[in-house]
């Protein structure tokens, strides 16, 4: 159940009925799948994506019971608690808390986690809905079989097909129906688990009972009984599951679950405006233990937080997924992590933490494999998985499925073959490499120093890992002739130094150039890709000018019209509470000027915030070219082009920017400088 999934992995038995996950999962819990619940790189405190209670009874007074999440005891509360209309032999009522936020926000909560459990549940990816109702007009709440229920349900698969509460929810309406099927992160682990999910709303009265402030608890003839109006928002979920030894770790073994909430349009001053509860349907075998309570506690507590924080006018700055969908990210994450994760931990010999870099390596081939698999392969992973997960995905039987993976699978293939080849500047420790091309996508890296990681590599990465400092082409006072014809894993050695070999930058047309933190070579990313008429990927990490130099860049706006940069709001202004100045992080406006800088390379600048375990998780792409009938084609035209960008941004001659640099250079190239990336 999306809700408590999350909290079962929170305050549950770490790691108890084959779910844990290992020392693996547990790193991933604090790394890479941190990055799930939104973390926001925007700000230097790295704010979370709804704002915490904290910061919400900070800023704001405290007027009523409610503002705050505060679970009241049951057992004291349950005479005076309101009438829920469920039956008490079914239902047991766990935890309940008073809340102030209008229905509007519970209902939306409660959508967003339909497909996102993985905002509070540690242990899963995503959900994938195979049935929805929301668009279905053959959609009948008063049905009394599944088969009834909507036109398209005799034709799931009979475990697709949604169960029902038996004779409804007294005094309620069904509202809407969806089934899913929730989808571990680690599926040799784990079962994924199908479950149903309705909601029912009531308008009618609850009764409600209350001590006059003078009697005992003991004293039942002192209570007072009212009726009151109320709103009741009801939202149940039903796994797929007769056998509590079936239901995976991160699932209470529990028949279903129940979160209402009570809304009182006509309430006091200084009362609250409803009550948010959680009841479970238990197995008769599995009574409610210490687990089951503090998993029902937490959860109330993160619905009440996401609501309040959505009634406070929270927006979200971060929006993963525009690039690639979640879906086949998260599937080639899973099996490349399954794959390599535990062979690069154990072999780690650099001195910097191993997990981070080796999940931030994994998240990043997962998300560059998709997206060369859409631009290589003749089609758009994220498009169909998009397509698929819709309403036609409501009618899939397995074949399709099969048919599907099939499908993916021939796209991967017929990628790798038209794929140009990589390259990865400041390729690190080396191991974004080794991965890519262990999956069979061709390329290599290079860097100012020689990383102790490439020793642990067979022989064959000798020619695909090397030790050189890239100096620009554009930087050359003296330009040499140029053969861009080559093979993507030869090197062109120039002569802009003496002693250590060089790089001028210039690929072979169409190599798809990464920067994945490069620090001193992201900015010149979209310049090189310029040059050799390439694609690209930056990772922003450090902030460094044209010349190598630390500084704070300006803040720009891409000028590509209608760029998905602009659509997704990625780089935005973070919201400010009232009465504060809006500020930006030195890397937010960094990544903002790498778009910039990409924008006047006439790429149409593309973002995406990866799903890696780093708060520099933002990602510039340049595929696509603004102005395709007014391409630049001759190679020297390209180059003034760009001498004259880096002259006007840097505001001093070329001389004095290649005099910067080759100074910043030689200073990288010595021992013991740099990171274990």
């Amino acid at each position: 159940m999306s809700l408590q999934n999350s909290t079962a992995v929170v305050v549950g038995d770490g790691g108890g009925g084959g779910g844990g996950g290992g020392e693996i999962e547990e790193e991933a819990k604090a790394g890479f799948e941190q990055e799930n619940s939104g973390t926001v790189p925007d700000d230097d405190n790295n704010s979370r994506c709804t704002p915490g209670l904290d910061d919400q009874t900070r800023s704001t007074p405290q007027s009523r019971p409610g503002d705050k999440f505060e679970p009241v005891d049951i057992i004291a509360a349950a005479s005076s608690h309101p009438s829920s209309g469920l039956p008490p032999e079914i239902w047991t009522l766990v935890q309940s808390a008073p809340a102030n936020f209008t229905p509007h926000y519970f209902l939306e909560v409660s959508r967003n986690l339909l497909e996102n459990p993985n905002l509070t549940a540690s242990h899963l990816s995503r959900a994938e809905l195979s049935y929805q109702s929301f668009t279905d007009a053959s959609f009948n709440p008063s049905a009394t079989h599944p088969h009834d229920l909507a036109k398209i349900i005799r034709h799931l698969k009979p475990d697709h097909q949604p169960l029902l509460v038996d004779g409804g929810v007294p005094g309620y309406a069904l509202e809407w129906t969806v089934v899913r099927k929730l989808i571990p992160r680690n599926p040799k682990l784990d079962e994924s688990l199908l479950q149903t999910c309705h909601l029912f709303t009531s308008n009618e009265d609850v009764v409600v009972r209350s001590h006059d402030g003078k009697a005992r608890e003991e004293d039942e003839d002192e209570e007072e009984e009212r009726t009151i109006k109320a709103e009741r928002y009801l939202v149940v979920y039903l796994p797929h599951a007769t056998d509590p030894d079936k239901i995976p770790f991160y699932h209470p073994k529990i028949r279903g679950l129940a979160i209402l909430y009570t809304y009182h349009p006509t309430v006091s001053p200084g009362k609250p405006l409803g009550t948010l509860s959680l009841y479970y349907d238990l197995f008769p075998q599995r009574p409610l233990d210490n687990r089951m309570t503090r998993t029902a506690l937490k959860m109330l507590e993160i619905i009440h937080k996401h609501s309040r924080g959505r009634m406070a006018g929270y927006q979200k700055r971060v929006h993963h997924d525009i690039v690639i969908a979640q879906k086949p990210f998260q599937d080639t994450y899973a099996y490349l992590k399954g794959k390599y994760c535990k062979g690069l931990i154990d072999a780690w010999v650099e001195q910097t933490p191993a997990e981070k870099h080796v999940f931030e390596d994994l998240g990043i081939a997962a998300f560059l494999i998709e997206l060369w698999t859409g631009m290589y392969g003749g089609g758009n992973s994220a498009q169909e998985s998009a397509e698929f997960k819709g309403e036609e995905m409501q009618g899939a039987e397995r074949n399709e499925e099969i048919d599907l993976e099939r499908a993916n699978a021939n796209a991967k293939a017929k990628a790798k073959t038209n794929f140009p080849g990589f390259v990865d500047i400041g390729c690190g420790n080396g191991i974004l490499v080794w991965i890519l091309n262990q999956e069979g996508w061709s390329g290599w890296g290079f860097d100012a120093r020689r990383r102790k990681t490439w020793a642990t590599f067979d022989s064959s990465y000798d020619d695909k890992l090397k030790e050189m400092l890239l100096v620009p082409e554009v930087l050359n006072l003296k330009p040499s002739s140029i053969d861009v014809d080559i093979n993507v894993n030869e090197s062109l050695a120039t002569t802009h130094l003496a002693g250590p070999a060089t790089h001028n930058g210039i690929f072979p047309t169409g190599t798809f150039i990464v920067a994945n933190h490069a620090d001193e070579l992201t900015i010149w990313t979209p310049c090189l890709a310029f040059l050799s008429e390439s694609p690209f990927i930056a990772i922003p990490c450090c902030s460094h000018n044209f010349g190598g130099t630390r500084f704070r860049a300006p803040r720009r706006a891409a000028k590509a019209a209608g760029a998905p940069l602009a659509e997704n709001h990625a780089i935005s202004a973070p919201a400010k509470p009232k009465g504060k100045p809006a500020t930006q992080s030195a890397y937010s406006t960094f990544c903002s000027y790498v778009s910039h800088v990409t924008s006047l390379m006439d790429y149409v600048p593309e973002s995406e915030y990866l799903r890696i375990p780093s708060t520099r998780n933002f990602a510039v792409l340049g595929r696509e070219k603004q102005r395709e009938g007014e391409r630049v084609s001759a190679f020297e035209d390209r180059m003034a082009v760009v001498r004259g960008i880096v002259e006007k941004e840097m505001a001093t001659s070329i001389e004095v920017v290649r005099e910067a640099w080759v100074e910043r250079g030689s200073g990288l190239m010595k021992p013991g400088t740099g990171s274990g990336h």
